[in-house]
C-alpha cells in the first residue's frame, strides 16, 4: 500500500483527481481519499496533527513494512544571508534529502535509493509559518550549513515546513525510511509582515499556489504511478508468502511439529525451494517413504514391504487412498523430519544461484586500473525484468556521501570527496544518524550503498572473536576501520551484524595509531587485524588504510599486522610493491588470502577477485618477501564440494611453492545465532542463511558428520604439502569451552 499524506486538501486536490481517487466514507477523525494501492490522508497543519494522523492512519491499516509514504505537499525557500530569491524555483518540486527539526535539532534520512525526475533538497521543519526574513540576517540555518562552505558536492537549496519531520518519525515505528519519500514544492519565500497590505486578495494567493503545485503536476503523477507499481509487485510478493505458510502450516501439521521442530522444517523448506525443489516434491518424497498407499490392507502391504518395517512403523493407520500423509506422533515426525534432511541434502544439487543487481562501483586507482566493485547484496532470487528499476532506476552506489559535521573541513574527508565528484554530500552529526536507523532493510539498500565519513570514538581495539582463529597469537586483537564490506559474500556475517547496507569509513587513523602504543606499552607486542571483518585492500583506492599502516609499522617493531583479503591480480601486487616497508618491515606484515572455488566465488563471493587473481596476487607477495597466509577458510558447502575443494587444492599446489607459506588455516562455515536469525530475517531468500545448521553453544555449523568430512579432507590434503604446525584448524570445542567459562 502506498500512504500519501498532504497538510491541506488545496495542495493536493488536482492530485486526487487525475489518480480518480474517492472520498472515504469512515468516522476516522482525518479526511482519506482511496484508489489502487493508494491511500491519502489530509493530516492537517503542524506537527502535532501530521504525527497523530500518520500513527492513526498506519495503526487502523496495520501497516507494516515494505509499505510505501509518500509525503507531499508546498513548502518555502529559506533565504540565507549567502541564498538569493529565484523566481526560476518557484513552482519547482523537490525530493528532501535530510530532514530537520527546528526546535531541538534533530535531523532525520530518507534513503535515496532511486533516480527520480526531482532536484534533491534539505527541509527544516518548524512549529510556525516562516516570516519572510526570520532566517534571511543569519549566515547560516544549521552548523552542517556553516561547515559544509567550500565543500564539493554540498546542496545549497533549504526548505522549510511544518510537517515533515514529524511525519517521518511517526512513520519510522511502522514503516523502514528506504520506503519514505518526501517531495516539496516551493511556492514562497516565507509569509512578509507586510502580506496584508499586497494589493491581492486571499483567493488570488490561493489560486496562485495552486498553479505553482501543478506546474510539474505529471512529474509527480508519473512517481506516484511508479509507487504504485512498486506496491503491486510487493503484494504478489506477500501472496507468495502466504502461500509458503500454508504449505508450511499444512506439512508441520501432518508431522505433529512442535514450535521448535516447525522452525527447523521451515528454513529446511526455504532451503528446499531454493534448490529448486517444489512443495510437491517433498510431499511425495514424504508420501513415498512415510505414507501408506492402500489404506484397506496394512497387514498385506507391511508383509509385501518388509524391507521398509522400520520405516513405517510411526505411519498412522487412517490413511485415504490417495497416500495423504498422516503420522502418529511427534517421534515420527521427527524421523520423517530426519529423513527429509538427509534427502534434500544429498540428492539435490544446488539449482538457484544467487544474482546481484549488476549495479556495481568501480573503484579506481592512481594507475586506473579496476580495484573493487561495490556489489549488492544477494536476495537468492532473480528481480523481476523492468518495472520499477526500468521506470526510477537505482543510484549508482557511493553517489550519496554522508559527512559528520566534525569532518567536513578534514583534509582525508576532500581528498576522498575529489574521488567522488558528482557524489551528494549531506553533513550530518553522528554516523549512527544514518546507520543505526529503525526498521532498514539491509536488501534494499544494497541497490544503492551510500558511504559515511565518520571519527571512531571509544573502544578501537578488541579481543578476537572465539569463532575466529588466533593462530597462537598471545595478544591477538582486531580494528574495525570499516563498518560492512565493499566486497559482498553471500554467506557474510556482517549482514546479521550491522543494520544497514552503507559503508562506513573511520578517518581517525592518529587515534588508533595511539591506542596501539598504549597496547604496546601495557602488554609488549601485539598481534593486529586491521582486516578483520571487511577488505580494506579493495577500499585503497578510496583512502589508503594499508599504506598508512605500512608507515606506522616501521615505527613499533613490536607491532605485527595481519591485512586479511579477497582481492587479488596486478593492482594488488602493485600496491604491495609500493608500501613503504622496509625487508624486516615485510616480515611483520602479514597478507592472509583467503581461497575458495571458483564456483563459489561466482556463486557466493560477488565482486571479489578470481582465483587466478588471487594465486597471482600470493605469488608476487612471495616474491616481494612478504609472509603470506592461505585462508581455506570459511568452506562453503556444495553438492559436489569434495570435488571443487579437491581441484582448488590441485591449482594451489601446482602454482604455489607451499614451502614458502607461512602457514594455513581451515574451518567450515560458522556463525553465531544472533547473527544468523538477523541475516534470516534481512535475506530470506538466501541458501545461505536458511541451510539448516546445526546449533553448538550458540553457533551454528554444518550438521557434524558434514562438517567433519570436509574439514578432515581439505586438513588431510593440506599435509601432504605441509607440516601440522603450520595448519591451523578451528575447533568447536573451544567454543564450548569458551562458553563454559
Amino acid at each position: 500500500m502506498v500512504y500519501i499524506f498532504a497538510a491541506h486538501k488545496g495542495e493536493v486536490e488536482h492530485l486526487i483527481k487525475k489518480l480518480s481517487l474517492g472520498k472515504r466514507k469512515t468516522s476516522f477523525p482525518f479526511l482519506q481519499y482511496e484508489g489502487e494501492e493508494i491511500l491519502l490522508t489530509i493530516t492537517g497543519q503542524g506537527q502535532i496533527n501530521a504525527s497523530a494522523s500518520v500513527a492513526s492512519t498506519l495503526q487502523e491499516e496495520k501497516a507494516k513494512k515494505g509499505d510505501i509514504l509518500l509525503s507531499l505537499g508546498s513548502a518555502a525557500l529559506i533565504l540565507g544571508k549567502n541564498r538569493t530569491a529565484s523566481e526560476e524555483l518557484m513552482g519547482r518540486w523537490f525530493w528532501m534529502q535530510s530532514l530537520e527539526q527546528e526546535s531541538t535539532g534533530r535531523k532525520f534520512y530518507p534513503d535515496l535509493l532511486y533516480k527520480p525526475d526531482f532536484p534533491e533538497a534539505g527541509l527544516i521543519t518548524g512549529d510556525k509559518i516562516l516570516e519572510l526574513d526570520s532566517m534571511g540576517n543569519r549566515d547560516t540555518v544549521s552548523k552542517g550549513h556553516s561547515d559544509s562552505e567550500g565543500v564539493s558536492g554540498f546542496s545549497n537549496t533549504l526548505l522549510y515546513d511544518m510537517e515533515s519531520a514529524a511525519v517521518f518519525q511517526a512513520a519510522n515505528f511502522y514503516l523502514a525510511p528506504e520506503d519514505f519519500f518526501f517531495l516539496r514544492c516551493v511556492t514562497d519565500f516565507g509569509v512578509s509582515p507586510d502580506e496584508e497590505k499586497m494589493p491581492f486578495s486571499p483567493l488570488s494567493r490561493q489560486e496562485r499556489m495552486q498553479a505553482l503545485l501543478q506546474k510539474e503536476e505529471d512529474k509527480v503523477l508519473r512517481f506516484i504511478v511508479f509507487l504504485q507499481e512498486k506496491s503491486k509487485e510487493r503484494r504478489k510478493e506477500e501472496e507468495g508468502e502466504l502461500a509458503f505458510r500454508q504449505q508450511l502450516q499444512s506439512l508441520s501439521e501432518s508431522l505433529h511439529c512442535s514450535f521448535v521442530m516447525e522452525k527447523q522444517l521451515e528454513r529446511l523448506l526455504r532451503y528446499a525451494f531454493l534448490q529448486g525443489i517444489s512443495a510437491e516434491e517433498v510431499r511425495e518424497y514424504l508420501e513415498r517413504y512415510f505414507g501408506r498407499q492402500n489404506s484397506g490392507n496394512d497387514a498385506l502391504q507391511d508383509a509385501e514391504n518388509g524391507a521398509k518395517e522400520e520405516l513405517l512403523k510411526g505411519v498412522g493407520k487412517d490413511i485415504d487412498k490417495q497416500g495423504r500423509l498422516t503420522l502418529i506422533d511427534k517421534r515420527a515426525g521427527k524421523k520423517a523430519l530426519s529423513s527429509l534432511k538427509e534427502w534434500i541434502l544429498s540428492e539435490r544439487i544446488l539449482q538457484v544461484k544467487c544474482h546481484g543487481s549488476g549495479n556495481l562501483l568501480q573503484i579506481h586507482d592512481n594507475d586506473s586500473e579496476v580495484i573493487s566493485p561495490i556489489p549488492c547484496e544477494r536476495s537468492g532470487i532473480t528481480l523481476p525484468e523492468g518495472k520499477c528499476e526500468k521506470s526510477y532506476p537505482y543510484q549508482e552506489h557511493f553517489r550519496h556521501i554522508y559527512v559528520e559535521e566534525a569532518l567536513l573541513q578534514s583534509p582525508e574527508t576532500k581528498g576522498i570527496l575529489q574521488k567522488f565528484p558528482k557524489a551528494k554530500v549531506i553533513p550530518i552529526k553522528h554516523y549512527k544518524d544514518v546507520f543505526n536507523r529503525k526498521k532498514q532493510g539491509r536488501l534494499a539498500q544494497s541497490h544503492s550503498r551510500k558511504l559515511i565519513l565518520a571519527k571512531k570514538e571509544g573502544q578501537r581495539l578488541y579481543d578476537g572473536a572465539v569463532v575466529c582463529q588466533d593462530f597462537s597469537e598471545s595478544h591477538f586483537c582486531y580494528t574495525s576501520l570499516l563498518m560492512n564490506c565493499p566486497f559482498h559474500c553471500a554467506y557474510c556475517y556482517l549482514q546479521g551484524m550491522y543494520p544497514s547496507s552503507n559503508l562506513v569509513m573511520f578517518l581517525n587513523l592518529e587515534d588508533y595509531f595511539a591506542d596501539c602504543r598504549k597496547w604496546i606499552a601495557e602488554k609488549g607486542s601485539l598481534y593486529l587485524c586491521i582486516s578483520y571483518d571487511t577488505d580494506l585492500l579493495a577500499m585503497e583506492g578510496i583512502y589508503p588504510y594499508v599504506e598508512e599502516f605500512a608507515r606506522f609499522l616501521n615505527q613499533e617493531n613490536a607491532l605485527r599486522i595481519e591485512v586479511r583479503t579477497k582481492a587479488g591480480g596486478e593492482g594488488l601486487w602493485r600496491k604491495m610493491q609500493r608500501l613503504p616497508l622496509s625487508s624486516e618491515g615485510r616480515k611483520r606484515m602479514i597478507f592472509a588470502f583467503t581461497l575458495s572455488p571458483e564456483e563459489i566465488i561466482e556463486e557466493a563471493e560477488e565482486g571479489t577477485a578470481r582465483l587466478s587473481s588471487r594465486i597471482f596476487a600470493i605469488q608476487k607477495a612471495l616474491e616481494e618477501g612478504y609472509l603470506v597466509r592461505l585462508c581455506f577458510d570459511p568452506m562453503i558447502y556444495h553438492p559436489r564440494w569434495k570435488e571443487l575443494y579437491g581441484a582448488l587444492l590441485q591449482e594451489v599446489f601446482e602454482k604455489i611453492p607451499m614451502e614458502q607459506i607461512h602457514d594455513c588455516s581451515l574451518g567450515s562455515f560458522r556463525i553465531s545465532e544472533s547473527y544468523l536469525k538477523a541475516m534470516g530475517k534481512a535475506l530470506p531468500h538466501s541458501p545461505h542463511t536458511q541451510f539448516p545448521y546445526e546449533n553448538t553453544g550458540g553457533y551454528y555449523h554444518y550438521p557434524k558428520e558434514l562438517m567433519e568430512e570436509m574439514e578432515g579432507f581439505l586438513y588431510s590434503r593440506l599435509l601432504e604439502r605441509l607440516p601440522k604446525e603450520k595448519i591451523f584448524r578451528w575447533d568447536s570445542q573451544e567454543v564450548d569451552s569458551v562458553n563454559e567459562k
